[in-house]
């Protein structure tokens, strides 16, 4: 009943964590997949992987924050396989900093990759997408940008940034068969999340988390993926928290 056969999706992020996870679960439902990445030995290896077993995959080398690159992105994915209905953006960075020490290069840094390539990514897809009358977008925000962390000013300020941009998106491009919509994701299992999340922060936030663990990347990519179904056609403008009950708790007690 589900499948995307036929389907052409962008994941940026696509060589590691929850892209590549992302990655693979669109390739099993016979999506054809355009892997963006800064990693390009991962990058490569990722489509070549999903070609031996397969499916149809490409990589392209794909900066976010640069305007060149990201419509070189979707030109390139328009042309190797006709049409592009899904845009899995997922490409960010990270960063644990108080307030007050939060340098302007770090701001800057932060805001240009998670909330301008962000804009560049989604309003170079929903032109494509705009035009042919269908498309899903998939956005990555972050629950630090719904609630206040500790040392999270410039990220949460990004991902708090992604969701805005992303409602309003959906509003403009409803009537247009386009949906966009974003994944907020609490603690889950990454690389990005290991650099971040020392023994102190990783403590406070279990501390907060009903199901009392971090999450899996293939648990949001499942998420993702639901929403990049056809049949998800009328839900649009959503903020999905993927947190384990973090965002939904208040006073946790054993009994």
């Amino acid at each position: 009943m589900f499948t995307l056969e036929g389907h052409t999706a962008i994941v940026t992020g696509g060589a590691s964590g929850i892209g590549l996870a992302t990655v693979e679960m669109l390739a099993k439902l016979g999506a054809n997949v355009v892997v963006a990445d800064v990693n390009t030995d991962a990058g490569n290896a990722v489509a070549q992987r999903l070609k031996e077993a397969g499916g149809q995959a490409i990589f392209v080398s794909t900066d976010v924050s640069s305007s060149y690159d990201v419509e070189a992105l979707v030109n390139q994915a328009v042309q190797a396989f006709g049409s592009l209905e899904i845009l899995m953006h997922f490409a960010g960075i990270g960063l644990e900093q108080h307030a007050l020490d939060t340098t302007r290069e770090n701001w800057d840094r932060i805001i240009g990759i998670n909330l301008t390539g962000s804009f560049l990514m989604m309003q170079a897809a929903g032109r494509e997408m705009v035009k042919r009358g269908y498309g899903r977008i998939v956005a990555m925000s972050s629950m630090a940008g719904v609630r206040g962390g500790t040392g999270r000013t410039a990220y949460g300020a990004s991902k708090g940034g992604v969701a805005a941009m992303m409602r309003v998106m959906a509003v403009e491009w409803a009537k247009s068969g386009v949906t966009v919509n974003a994944l907020s994701p609490g603690g889950i299992e990454t690389a990005l999340v290991k650099k971040m999340h020392d023994d102190e922060t990783r403590r406070a936030y279990l501390a907060g988390i009903p199901m009392d663990r971090y999450g899996t990347p293939e648990e949001v990519a499942a998420a993702a993926v639901c929403l990049a179904l056809p049949q998800s056609a009328y839900i649009t403008g959503v903020n999905l928290p993927v947190d384990g009950g973090f965002d939904a708790a208040g006073v946790i007690k054993d009994s």
